[in-house]
C-alpha cells in the first residue's frame, strides 16, 4: 500500500512550490549542496550528523548556511502525512547572473522535498549485494574532498553505465585506481576483525553512517588507500549508508564472500544506532 500523499510535499524556501528562478547558481553551475535522510514518524534519523555534514559543505564553498531551525520546520511540514519517506534538503548559493564568480549578495535557495521509502531494503540487508567495478573513474579534487555538492554526473553516468547489469551494485574507483566507493554507498571491508575504509581526502562523500562507525568501532577502523587487490585479503565486504543502513556484499567481480559475523554484528550495531537516535 503507497503511503500517503500530501499537497506540502516541496517546499521552496518555505513556501509550496516546485519551481526555482532559471539564473539559480545551483541550476546553472551546480553550486550547492544536498543532504538525503530517512525521516519516521515525522523525526529524521540522523539529523544532527546531516546538519554537521551540510554546514561543512557550506563553508567550503561560502554559503550561508540557514537556522537549523528553519530546516527542520520546512522537513516536518514537507513530511507530515507520511509514516515513512525520504526528505532531500537541496541548499544552493542561490540565484546570480552570468559567469562563475559568485555573487557577492547572494541568498542561498533551500529546496525540501519529500519522496517514497525506497523498496527492498530489508532483502539487501537480509540477503546482500552482488558487485562490479565501473570503468568510471573518480576525477581527484582534494578541495571538493568528502562534501555532498551537487555535481553528481560522475555517479550519474557511472549509473547509466550500470544500467547494463541490472541488480548488480557499482564499485568506484578513483583515476589513481583506489577503490573509493558504492555507487549508492560507502564501502568497508574486514581483515581479521579490522574495518579497513577508503580515505576521502580526495575524492568521495564522507558519508553520515560511515562518520557514526568511525567514532563508535575506532579502535577497530582504520582508513586506507584500498587498492582493488586488497579485496582478495577480505574475509567480508560491506555497504553504510544513513538510508540503506548496513548492506553485505556477498561479490564483486571474481571475488565472492559469505555474509560475516562482522557484517551481522554492525547491523545489529546499526539498528541500536537508530532506536536510540
Amino acid at each position: 500500500m503507497s503511503e500517503k500523499r500530501t499537497d506540502r510535499e516541496c517546499l521552496v524556501n518555505g513556501e509550496v512550490s516546485e519551481w526555482v528562478h532559471h539564473t539559480d547558481r545551483g541550476f546553472t553551475y551546480g553550486d550547492g549542496l544536498f543532504e538525503s535522510f530517512a525521516v519516521e514518524q515525522g523525526r529524521p534519523r540522523f539529523w544532527q550528523a546531516h546538519m554537521d555534514r551540510l554546514k561543512r559543505g557550506c563553508d567550503t564553498l561560502g554559503i550561508e548556511m540557514p537556522p537549523q531551525e528553519l530546516l527542520l520546520r520546512d522537513t516536518r511540514t514537507a513530511a507530515a502525512g507520511q509514516s515513512r519517506c525520504v526528505v532531500r534538503i537541496t541548499l544552493t548559493r542561490g540565484v546570480g547572473g552570468r559567469g562563475y564568480t559568485p555573487p557577492e549578495d547572494t541568498k542561498a535557495t533551500r529546496v525540501v522535498s519529500a519522496h517514497p521509502w525506497p523498496e527492498g531494503l530489508d532483502t539487501l540487508g537480509r540477503n546482500g549485494v552482488r558487485a562490479r567495478t565501473c570503468e568510471l573513474r573518480l576525477a581527484l579534487q582534494p578541495a571538493l574532498g568528502g562534501i555532498k555538492h551537487l555535481n553528481r554526473l560522475e555517479q550519474v553516468l557511472a549509473a547509466r553505465e550500470m544500467q547494463a547489469h541490472p541488480g548488480l551494485e557499482g564499485i568506484l574507483l578513483n583515476q589513481e585506481g583506489f577503490v573509493i566507493s558504492g555507487l549508492h554507498a560507502n564501502l568497508f571491508i574486514v581483515v581479521d576483525n579490522t574495518l579497513l575504509t577508503p580515505r576521502m581526502d580526495r575524492c568521495g562523500v564522507r558519508g553520515i553512517l560511515r562518520g557514526l562507525l568511525l567514532r563508535d568501532f575506532k579502535s577497530r577502523v582504520e582508513l586506507r588507500r584500498l587498492h582493488p587487490a586488497m579485496l582478495g585479503e577480505a574475509d567480508e565486504v560491506f555497504l553504510c549508508s544513513a538510508l540503506r543502513g548496513i548492506v553485505p556484499v556477498t561479490a564483486i567481480d571474481e571475488h565472492e564472500w559469505r555474509i560475516g559475523k562482522v557484517t551481522r554484528e554492525m547491523q545489529e550495531w546499526f539498528e541500536a544506532r537508530k532506536a536510540a537516535t
